[in-house]
């Protein structure tokens, strides 16, 4: 039998809405029949979002041509750049301003590496920021530099004030921060929209001895109840914080339980490339990579569209138009 020649037979993705998005090849691991393609899809977790391990019994794909037979052969974990109209955040930008940052971050490249992330953010994000620990004369977790719904020019402003202020005197009260600012900031933002938090830290949890600190669980539990995903970008080592190893397995457990990331660095001069990883956190959202055979009787014509709709169970439907 003649061996077949697989090949990439190109991809035109039409996305339509907050369709997901689709890559269509030929499969070499075995010959397909001429008249059978597949199809990779990126269905958004956000779109099912208490769907629950899955089989993949639990999505179902048809196409508007009734001739097309869609079969969903599996799926796996994945992320997906979200479309256009799916970037809809509200992000809270938690900073540190702590004396520790004089010894780890001298040449203050947090500042230029913060406002190039500012800048690259979408302009329908809805932006909020607050510095810890405050500045001023008498303790506070933190100072409210921007409130929720600034726009990017207000929070490059505060940025810019804050880089031309002095270091706060009372620790780093990372938990405290998380457990007071985030319903503050994001518990009233529209349902719609995403919620994070951007904390940007050198140093562990830390407040004066007469101040009661709240425990990471609390601060996770807060989050968690008001859907807010934790991403941290956390400037050490093991030779600037005593207990770094223990410091980032917290702050990757309460990244992981609410869909966000830690984005660790030892040097600052790396962290505009951190700042640069935590945007790519926010356009890629976690998927279900479905894999779809397509069949149809007599094949598929070049430049053939097809319009498939997926949902899964108790999730929205969404729909992709491909060109064969």
């Amino acid at each position: 039998m003649k061996r077949w020649k697989f090949f990439i037979v190109g991809l035109v993705v039409l996305l339509t809405g907050c369709a997901p998005e689709f890559r269509v090849y030929t499969l070499g691991a075995a010959p397909l029949p001429q008249n059978t393609r597949t199809v990779h899809a990126a269905y958004f977790k956000s779109d099912a979002p208490h769907l629950q391990s899955p089989d993949r019994s639990a999505f179902t794909v048809r196409c508007d041509d009734p001739k097309v037979a869609v079969e969903v052969v599996g799926w796996k974990d994945g992320k997906a750049k979200r479309p256009p109209r799916k970037q809809l955040f509200s992000v809270l930008i938690a900073w540190d301003q702590s004396a520790s940052l004089q010894a780890t971050d001298p040449e203050r490249r947090r500042f230029p590496a913060g406002k190039q992330l500012i800048n690259d953010l979408p302009h329908s994000a809805r932006l909020g920021l607050v510095n810890f620990a405050s500045l001023g004369m008498q303790y506070a977790d933190y100072d409210s530099r921007a409130l929720m719904g600034s726009d990017k020019q207000q929070i490059l402003n505060a940025l810019d004030e804050l880089n031309r202020r002095d270091f706060s005197r009372y620790g780093t009260p990372l938990w405290n921060t998380l457990f007071y600012a985030i319903p503050e900031f994001l518990a009233n933002e529209p349902q719609e929209r995403e919620r994070w938090v951007i904390l940007f830290t050198d140093g562990q949890n830390e407040v004066p001895d007469f101040v009661v600190s709240r425990t990471h669980q609390e601060a996770l539990q807060v989050a968690q109840t008001h859907r807010v995903q934790l991403v941290f970008v956390l400037l050490g080592n093991e030779q600037t914080i005593s207990d770094y190893v223990q410091v980032r397995q917290t702050l990757e457990y309460m990244a992981n339980a609410t869909g966000g990331k830690v984005i660790a660095v030892e040097q600052a001069q790396d962290l505009r490339e951190a700042f640069g990883e935590v945007l790519d956190t926010l356009e890629y959202a976690p998927c279900y990579n479905l894999h779809l055979r397509v069949r149809k009787p007599g094949g598929f014509r070049r430049g053939e569209t097809l319009t498939l709709r997926i949902q899964a169970t108790g999730g929205r439907e969404r729909t992709v138009t491909i060109r064969m």
